[in-house]
């Protein structure tokens, strides 16, 4: 990882030793970091007056174009070298709300992070978005403890465990593949845990690692170790899945500014996951046939997406390839919305919930 984890068990020490960038990279922080500021400016400049289809308030339409121009001007090394990694995000988020961090090592490499009680009902298992190349920030820590709470609140006892992948390109395609289905094996080992009670989800790039997850539970991957359930598992969340590879979003059309992120991140990213390695349907399920879908062993899926994200027509046209093959699949669309916006909303200090939010609580509700 950027950060390498060392220790063993339940309780980890983190090394200082960064990413390593090139000499090139290096030299192109300052101008990247200018080139930041001045979007920045102008978003300012501009954003007083903001149509139906950009941000709805002007500090989330600064974060916006902050976020999009950083990953836009960055690589992935460069992005990794000055943000924190998960486990640090981690440590800090629980030290802000007086929990006790719980930080499982699930070998690989990977980690686990407990946020609620690990002993609750029901767990659901959260891979994280960012291209597969981004940390987890503070805004799904603060995502995951208001679905406990707000699920507690209405009566249902839940956990989430989030996993820590290796980012890319540090290890490409099927390392972070493994990694998420060793994570949902891990949860299932422990003592009466039953595959009824567990929930996935995840955003973005962490929904492709679901949609790959659930592809190698029914067709098991040829370089992973079957997982065989005995059981479905109660449901699948998928916010914004990244389900399709290519160099650029299919089917943008005009783009006024309202998403977090840009045409530009879609081949980079794509690339430094696949590495020299080739796609097929666990990285792109959005090109797997109806039958591909029939006997995935999970009891509902929502996949949900922002109305005002590039990325729509993509988890559209998945939601519709899922419906053939899948009965129980429902799709949501949070009008006026980014891509992924119930967590970067929370991490841009905007702490009204979405509609999206809004409807993955009611949805995992309704199955607890």
């Amino acid at each position: 990882m950027a950060w390498p984890y060392s220790g063993t068990g339940p309780t980890m020490s983190l090394t200082a030793t960064k990413v390593k960038l090139s000499f090139k990279e290096k030299l192109d922080f300052f101008p990247a970091v200018g080139s930041i500021i001045i979007a920045y400016l102008y978003a300012l400049l501009t954003g007083l007056r903001r149509t139906e289809r950009q941000a709805k308030t002007l500090s989330l339409h600064l974060g916006y174009a902050l976020f999009r121009k950083a990953t836009m001007r960055m690589t992935a090394s460069q992005m990794q070298y000055i943000l924190p990694p998960d486990l640090i995000i981690y440590e800090k988020y629980s030290k802000s709300t007086g929990a006790v961090p719980e930080s499982v090592q699930l070998g690989d490499g990977a980690l686990g992070h407990w946020v609620g009680d690990r002993n609750a009902d029901n767990v659901i298992i959260w891979y994280h978005g960012g291209g597969f190349g981004l940390p987890a920030n503070m805004g799904y820590f603060k995502f995951y403890a208001q679905l406990v709470r707000d699920l507690k609140a209405s009566g249902k006892s839940v956990a989430v465990f989030s996993l820590t992948y290796t980012l890319a390109p540090i290890a490409v395609y099927p390392t972070q593949l493994r990694q998420a289905v060793n994570c949902l094996r891990y949860i299932l080992s422990q003592p009466n845990r039953d595959p009824s009670t567990v929930f996935l989800g995840g955003d973005s790039a962490g929904g492709n690692l679901l949609g790959g997850v659930l592809s190698h539970l029914a067709h098991p991957h040829a370089e992973i170790d079957t997982l065989p359930l005995q059981k479905n598992l109660a449901g699948a969340v998928m916010i914004a899945p990244w389900t399709l590879l290519e160099k650029e979003f299919p089917g943008v059309q005009v783009y006024d500014g309202g998403d977090i992120i840009s045409q530009v991140v879609a081949g980079p990213w794509a690339s430094a996951y696949i590495g020299s390695g080739k796609r097929d349907y666990y990285t792109d399920l959005s090109t797997a046939p109806a039958d591909w879908f029939t006997t995935f062993p999970v009891n509902s899926v929502l996949i949900t997406g922002g109305g005002n994200e590039i990325m729509l027509p993509l988890i559209q046209d998945l939601a519709e390839k899922f419906k053939k093959g899948f009965e129980n699949v429902e799709f949501f669309i949070g009008q006026g919305e980014c891509h992924v916006a119930p967590v970067f909303h929370l991490e841009l200090r905007d702490n009204t919930k979405t509609k999206q939010g809004k409807k993955v609580e009611e949805f995992l509700a309704q199955l607890m």
